[in-house]
């Protein structure tokens, strides 16, 4: 294994998270639940009477459109920004096991064994060098 991985190792990633991880995570607990969407569609449902108010079909729509597309976009950020952080976690558990598995199996007499193991640690991470991520 190589000492110039791209990522760190679990012992090495810290347990205080930025503000902008912590507000993803949030969003992703408020969003994931059933009332969430009870709310989305209450909102909804209020919506539709709203258009004896306004009058106007563009109107009516625009009052629903513009908020809805503005609320999608801040979500669709700070949700893939906690299954960025969810998918870096798990990769680095795998490398912890795949790391601690293949020098487990290196000290067999096994020539086959040996040669997964090697596999194993050149498995370690190989979401750096074959993701599309930056």
């Amino acid at each position: 294994m190589t000492d110039n991985r791209t990522h760190r190792s679990p012992s090495e990633i810290d347990h205080r998270r930025g503000w902008f991880d912590e507000l993803a995570a949030w969003c992703q607990r408020l969003i994931s639940r059933d009332i969430f969407f009870l709310v989305l569609v209450v909102l909804s449902a209020l919506w539709l009477p709203s258009f004896f108010l306004l009058g106007s079909v563009e109107h009516w729509y625009l009052t629903f459109v513009i908020p809805a597309e503005m609320v999608t976009l801040f979500t669709v950020a700070l949700l893939a920004n906690h299954d960025r952080r969810t998918e870096q976690a798990l990769h680095r558990k795998i490398d912890a096991i795949a790391s601690a598995l293949a020098l487990v199996v290196e000290r067999t007499d096994d020539a086959q064994a040996r040669e997964m193991a090697r596999e194993l640690l050149a498995a370690h991470g190989l979401e750096d060098r074959e993701s599309t991520d930056g």
